[in-house]
């Protein structure tokens, strides 16, 4: 089963179970090296289940050797631990790195061109925008995946965020990420939503007693949920 096929697979158990289970989304936090941030990568995904793991970019520059860089010793990390990895908007990134996948945050004739060049082979994702009709109108691609909310570190959720979550996943087919903040308010508040995804970034590495300890809370939260 290849990384598309997996991720897919993965997406379908919240709905097929009795019970609500989301799965782990991961998101890679700003870091300055990458051998370090790769020590810290590993045991997190060891300590639990994490389904996919968007490699950001550094400082925004996503074409960068650098960043190329960050994805061909990160990704093959992520898939020894049975994650797919993503890159974002790069697609040349993508493909030299290896990757599962791509994440893309442009527009809907973008994300078209990308899915008849990537798929069926590869994951496609993307942002939702910032309105209903913006997600219905990338929903209309088919892609692997909707995403609510930033990426990137953020305390808490804005309402609306939640609300839109809420929304596509009790209507939509397409899977959708909720992105969660830092606090534990707000990953409660992001559950809450029944998306098929927990999106996780500085609630993981911003955690006062180090991103092991905070992947397993999330687990216990969501299994108490």
């Amino acid at each position: 089963m290849d990384g598309r096929q997996t991720f897919a697979w993965r997406s379908c158990i919240g709905k097929i179970m009795t019970k609500y289970q989301p799965q782990l989304f991961l998101v890679t936090p700003a870091f300055d090296d990458r051998e370090e941030f790769a020590a810290r990568l590993a045991p997190v995904l060891q300590a639990a289940s994490v389904s996919a793991v968007l490699i950001a970019p550094r400082a925004n520059d996503e074409a960068s050797d650098s960043y190329q860089r960050d994805c061909k010793l990160l990704a093959p990390i992520i898939q020894q631990y049975g994650g797919a990895a993503l890159t974002m908007n790069d697609t040349q990134v993508s493909g030299r790195s290896g990757a599962d996948g791509i994440h893309l945050t442009g527009k809907v004739s973008e994300i078209t061109d990308v899915m008849k060049r990537f798929r069926p082979k590869h994951i496609v994702g993307t942002s939702a925008g910032h309105t209903r009709h913006d997600a219905m109108i990338k929903g209309e691609t088919q892609p692997d995946y909707l995403m609510f909310g930033s990426p990137f570190e953020h305390d808490e959720d804005h309402a609306y965020t939640l609300e839109m979550a809420q929304w596509w996943a009790e209507l939509f087919e397409v899977p959708c990420v909720a992105m969660a903040g830092q606090t534990q308010d707000s990953l409660r508040a992001t559950i809450e939503t029944r998306s098929d995804f927990i999106g996780l970034n500085g609630f993981i590495w911003n955690h006062a007693d180090g991103p092991e300890v905070a992947i397993k809370l999330v687990q216990e939260i969501i299994g108490s949920s």
